[in-house]
């Protein structure tokens, strides 16, 4: 049989004690140590050869007296010859004690002469010759059935008759044959059938020592399957005819194997088999007693227990249960959809033994390489943080050997971090990494109680051989770590600049673990940018100037002393939401002129007549009502505090918008001469408005005018900047934000507009 080296398809170690020669087909090659490996076990031979020492193609061959026979596929399953990989991709050759040309001396010795051919990449063929000597290790039981891989078997001890001998011609040849029964059967399929129209069908019939054998392959044209205790299995219900003695015998050949695969229940694999398999039992069934082995080794009560394995009888159904990771067991690694997933295989074997009233002892042996589908496994992180020496120490596994890690990273900006391999016995691995407190990865914060906390987010990246599948795990490890003094809480800080108000956060304890509020609005970018602030980060503060004709500003006082700006500013901690620190802050700054609109309907201006030549009077200046006069001046300036309903303001719609208008006025003084009549003084005229949107009028705005510097012509008008905010919050242009005036807070997402100042 020619076997494909590439193939790895089950895992099985062999011991078997016997005489094991080495030569070639041509030039002899040194074999390097524990290449082969050979044991007897139950009823086979066992003969274990290296992965690595396998050629491009592998085959073996038997010999015995009569010449060398090469084994292909069919040829092995009729004469009892398994050859397979494990998992490890190692070759695995297991042939039956009743197998063709083994030479059986009295049914307790066998010895059988093998040939490994392995085809070398220049086209050679190299031979290994290995003869296999092994003794019955148990009692035969009067019947006996394997379940192999790829064939059924049972052999009977009893008379063997002449005609079962091949190469020998006598008369009671013509009247052996064998019959088989089926559920619901013909005629046709129970008639008696030759040997050679049986074996045609695959079922082969011969003799070995004392012992009568049929096998057969699974899914032969005569098998029939059948639900037991919910396991299905594969019978051939035969009867062996042959003469003896001048009768014609019929011997029971029936066989059956159970055809179930494993199953996966949370952590361990479950093969359920039936205590007792109806079309082999006859009459009263008395259990002799059953076990299990793992590849070659046969396990005793104290192993079973120790590896964790179960055997279990419930409801009729015996149920093998063996963990995952236990020794004997491989895990092989895949990824299912993004998550790292195992599959479980065990080389299985089992065997029951029981006597019934037709058969004195059944024994009855399953070689089954059990496989489970693939299961999610989340990798099992271990924290071995050593807090009092500021140390985090981690563990990810254990792995099987197909798993690497391929690199750790950590903190938020993904730093790498090292990290070592930790071997174990078995082959399986785990991989540990340390790191400081102090490494840059690790996130620092102070938390209540005196307690500092340290973070460290790591994120692993692992890969499956051969394929090169990828996975990753994400993990947080914390530590708290009490602090032997208090820490520096965070500390707010407020200077007055001639552009506006300046807040500096020095950072202390933080660790930039924090938002910074002014008033109740969340510092961001898109605040930043609407309000004009000026932001900068140094290594232990950060600091943010906020112009006096901001929208998040509030005016306490306007007067002709100034503009009174107060500020409210405040820590949180992004995690508790918890305020760390507040800030109240207020600077004073001087404006020679401003037009006010408050939301209660009012106007306040502040006017400069020092541009007129000669300079006008603040004291003498009116509004449109000659009786509203200024409620403050100084020797430049006048300030008008007045209801929009009042002192001859008019009102108008334009649009979508309510627009109050006054002046502010200088009287002429005419003087009365015998020439024509003059004006002592230069006339002067300023437009104040105030313009509302008609569905709000809870706004506020201030304008900051900016006169050229020329002498005014009478009625000469000045034009200037005219803008609205959004009601969403978009910023006012330079000349123009909205305020509360005496400790009201600025309405900052209403809709305001500066007005024009005409003179």
């Amino acid at each position: 049989m020619t076997i494909p080296c590439t193939m790895k398809v089950r895992a099985i170690k062999i011991i078997l004690c016997i005489l094991l020669l080495c030569a070639t087909l041509s030039t002899p090659t040194p074999v390097p140590v524990g290449t082969f490996r050979s044991e007897c076990h139950e009823r086979h031979f066992w003969l274990f050869v290296r992965s690595g020492f396998l050629g491009i193609m592998s085959r073996f061959d038997v010999q015995d007296h009569q010449g060398v026979h090469f084994l292909s596929g069919r040829k092995a399953t009729e004469c009892g010859y398994t050859m397979l990989f494990n998992p490890h991709g190692d070759l695995v050759f297991r042939a039956s004690f009743l197998a063709c040309h083994v030479n059986n001396q009295g049914d307790s010795e066998f010895r059988l002469k093998v040939w490994l051919v392995t085809r070398q990449v220049n086209g050679r063929d190299l031979g290994y010759p290995f003869l296999l000597h092994c003794s019955a290790q148990w009692p035969w039981g009067f019947r006996e059935l394997v379940c192999e891989e790829s064939y059924m078997e049972v052999s009977i001890n009893g008379p063997v008759p002449a005609a079962l001998h091949s190469g020998q011609e006598k008369k009671e040849v013509g009247k052996s044959g064998m019959m088989f029964h089926r559920p619901g059967h013909t005629k046709e399929e129970v008639r008696p059938r030759t040997m050679t129209e049986a074996s045609a069908l695959g079922y082969h019939v011969s003799e070995s020592g004392s012992r009568i054998i049929l096998r057969c392959p699974y899914s032969s044209p005569l098998s029939y399957t059948i639900k037991e205790k919910g396991v299905e299995l594969e019978v051939v219900n035969a009867t062996i005819l042959y003469p003896h003695q001048g009768k014609v015998l019929a011997i029971d050949a029936t066989v059956a194997c159970s055809m179930n695969e494993a199953t996966v229940d949370g952590t361990h694999l479950l093969w359920p088999v039936p205590h007792v398999l109806s079309p082999l039992v006859h009459g009263r069934f008395r259990d002799r007693g059953m076990r299990i082995g793992v590849e070659t080794l046969a396990l005793s009560e104290s192993v079973i227990k120790d590896r964790g394995y179960e055997i279990n009888l419930r409801d009729g159904v015996v149920e093998v249960s063996v963990p995952f990771g236990a020794e004997g067991t491989h895990i092989k690694s895949g990824v299912l959809e993004g998550q790292y997933s195992q599959s479980l295989s065990v080389d299985l074997f089992y065997m029951h033994q029981w006597e019934d009233d037709r058969w004195p002892l059944t024994q009855h042996r399953s070689f089954r390489f059990l496989k489970t589908a693939y299961v999610p496994r989340t990798p099992i992180l271990t924290d071995n943080t050593i807090s009092s020496q500021k140390l985090f120490s981690v563990s990810l596994g254990v792995f099987p050997p197909d798993v690497s890690l391929h690199n750790v990273t950590g903190g938020r900006e993904g730093d790498a971090l090292s990290w070592v391999q930790v071997p174990y016995p078995n082959g399986s691995h785990s991989y540990q990494l340390h790191a400081p407190f102090s490494h840059s990865s690790v996130l620092q914060k102070y938390i209540d109680g005196g307690y500092r906390r340290y973070t460290l987010p790591l994120t692993f990246s692992l890969t499956i051989s051969p394929h090169g599948e990828v996975f990753y795990h994400n993990a947080t490890i914390v530590s708290d770590v009490q602090e032997q003094t208090a820490p520096e809480p965070p500390r707010l800080e407020g200077k007055c600049t001639e552009r506006g108000l300046l807040v500096l956060l020095h950072y202390g304890a933080l660790e930039r673990s924090w938002e910074l509020f002014i008033g109740d609005r969340r510092l961001d970018w898109e605040l930043v940018e609407m309000g004009g602030f000026t932001v900068e980060t140094e290594e232990d503060y950060f600091s943010v100037e906020i112009p006096l004709y901001s929208p998040d500003m509030t005016y306490e006082e306007v007067s002709l002393q100034g503009v009174v700006g107060r500020l409210e500013v405040s820590v949180v901690d992004i995690d508790t939401l918890k305020v760390e620190n507040s800030l109240i802050h207020r600077c004073t700054f001087r404006v020679r002129e401003l037009l006010v609109c408050l939301p209660e309907g009012r106007m306040v201006v502040v006017t400069d007549t020092s541009r007129t030549i000669p300079p006008t009077q603040p004291k003498h200046t009116t509004l449109l009502d000659p009786s509203c006069v200024p409620q403050e001046t100084d020797s430049v300036r006048a300030l008008f505090n007045f209801s929009m309903d009042s002192c001859g303001t008019i009102a108008t719609v334009e649009g979508d918008f309510l627009v109050y208008e006054n002046q502010v006025l200088f009287p002429k003084e005419l003087i009365t001469t015998d020439d024509p009549p003059s004006h002592r003084d230069s006339p002067y005229r300023l437009t104040i408005q105030c313009r509302y949107p008609a569905i709000d009028t809870g706004i506020v705005s201030i304008e900051h005018p900016v006169h050229p510097t020329f002498a005014l012509s009478p009625m000469l008008p000045l034009k200037h900047t005219q803008r609205e905010a959004s009601r969403s919050g978009q910023y006012v242009a330079v000349v123009c934000v909205a305020i509360v005036v005496m400790g009201a807070l600025i309405a900052a997402t209403l809709k305001m507009l500066c007005c024009p100042i005409k003179m």
